[in-house]
């Protein structure tokens, strides 16, 4: 039978977790039967620090206990029938009281008189169990509880001891196994005729503390405190002083060495040194495992790394050429609307010169149908007048006096030299510009008889 089945059989027996199952088939080197026995041995001890992080003896999360029904909050039924109900109850919490103060009673006659009669092994494990029972629900921080028995050793023997972790025994046997260590336990029993004895030449011997120190990680408890008493139970601990070695591999941790009773510090090392042969090479394998998964995450972790920059180095060479291309075609697209704006105007120009060429040619034709005929020379009340154009030729023609200036620009509309639509006929001498308001005038009320020298001056529009 493979160790899993042991495991799923001893669970559907206890009705345990598969943490608390392994721990007690770990300690039993799977021996189906005798872990049963263990459990149930230590039944009332995992009832009572179930809810609590203290009595998790494997290294998994601490899972809360479902609430169960008697705990669900309820409807309080008043009168009678809740009476009749709490009465009983009143009745059997005093009873268990009475049986407390007998327990306690008890104790205290075993501590005076059973230490002169019973083996000294077992008066200590039952004062273990009834300071365990007087205790009642009361939880004892196992963190608390190590760092006060750390200080306890130093004051007492004003010695350097080991370093113990400030902390439970499970957290500790996470620490050694995170760190590929194993760990050293040391379980003090106070009331035991060899502990004095024990801890001033053994556990504080500097030689031995510091091949402790540079060696293991540590821990320690005072057995009558709950966190090392549970642990001690667990291993069936009968005699102290009591050192054991755990290694932890793959996530379990196992005994792998332990001395109970008065040991010197060369027996205690020549007891751990073969433990640390055999087992550290799993360490050392562990812990290359892990460097080589470490290196593998760190190169899968570079190479993501060196994606990425790749990557963002290509989004913004993408992104500059898009830029390049939308600055190229931005350029394009203004040359061209340049080139389409210089083309309509060139076409607006030449179509203005054409309609202004077009206008020019009708007014011409309609001008010079509607000239009436020069008057002879020499006849009198005419007017001589010489128009000078703006491309420095000159026209001459005789008109009547009393005819009025409008006949004198129909004349300049009808010459072929003129290529201004709008313009205005002044002179210089004196400086005077004849414009539309001078139209209705005769030529002899402009002073312009017998005759006249004038300019024409196009206007800017054209």
């Amino acid at each position: 039978m493979d160790r899993n089945e042991v495991l799923s059989q001893f669970v559907s027996l206890t009705n345990c977790s598969d943490n608390e199952a392994s721990f007690y088939l770990e300690a039993a080197n799977y021996d189906l039967d005798r872990a049963v026995a263990m459990f149930y041995d230590q039944a009332p001890q995992a009832l009572q620090h179930r809810s609590t992080a203290a009595a998790t003896h494997r290294l998994p999360q601490a899972v809360a206990p479902p609430q169960s029904a008697a705990h669900r909050p309820r409807r309080q039924r008043r009168g009678l029938l809740q009476r009749l109900v709490q009465f009983p109850l009143m009745a059997l919490g005093a009873g268990v009281k009475v049986i407390v103060e007998v327990v306690r009673f008890g104790y205290s006659c075993t501590t005076s008189i059973g230490s002169r009669v019973l083996p000294q092994s077992i008066t200590q494990t039952l004062q273990g169990a009834t300071q365990m029972l007087l205790q009642g629900n009361q939880y004892e921080d196992p963190p608390q509880s190590a760092a006060t028995f750390k200080q306890m050793l130093q004051q007492r023997y004003d010695a350097i001891c080991p370093d113990f972790l400030e902390t439970s025994w499970q957290d500790a046997a996470v620490q050694a196994h995170r760190q590929y260590k194993f760990l050293f336990i040391y379980l003090h029993s106070p009331d035991h005729e060899d502990t004095d004895q024990f801890c001033r030449q053994t556990l504080c011997d500097p030689d031995f503390v510091h091949y402790v120190n540079s060696t293991f990680l540590c821990w320690g408890g005072d057995i009558r405190k709950s966190d090392p008493f549970t642990f001690s139970s667990q291993l069936h601990v009968a005699h102290y002083p009591y050192v054991a070695l755990l290694s932890g591999s793959n996530e379990r941790t196992k005994q792998v060495a332990s001395s109970e009773g008065l040991a010197t510090p060369s027996d205690i090392i020549q007891m751990l040194q073969p433990a640390v042969e055999e087992h550290g090479a799993q360490f050392v394998a562990d812990q290359a495992d892990h460097n080589e998964r470490q290196l593998n995450r760190r190169l899968r972790e570079e190479q993501d790394a060196e994606y990425q920059r790749s990557l963002l180095a290509d989004q913004e060479r993408e992104k500059q050429r898009l830029a390049e291309r939308a600055a190229q075609e931005e350029q394009q697209r203004a040359a061209q609307q340049a080139q389409d704006a210089e083309r309509a105007e060139q076409e607006a120009v030449k179509k203005k010169t054409i309609d202004l060429a077009s206008a020019l040619q009708q007014r011409k034709a309609s001008k010079t149908a509607g000239l009436q005929v020069e008057p002879p020379a020499g006849s009198p009340n005419t007017a001589a007048i010489r128009i000078r154009l703006p491309d420095g030729s000159t026209a001459q023609r005789r008109f009547l006096a009393d005819q009025p200036l409008q006949v004198v620009y129909d004349f300049v509309d009808s010459l072929e030299q003129l290529t201004s639509m709008t313009y205005s006929l002044a002179t210089t001498f004196p400086k005077v510009i004849y414009g539309p308001d001078k139209l209705q005038q005769t030529i002899s009320q402009l002073n312009l008889a017998p005759q006249a020298a004038m300019l024409v001056q196009p206007h800017d529009d054209d």
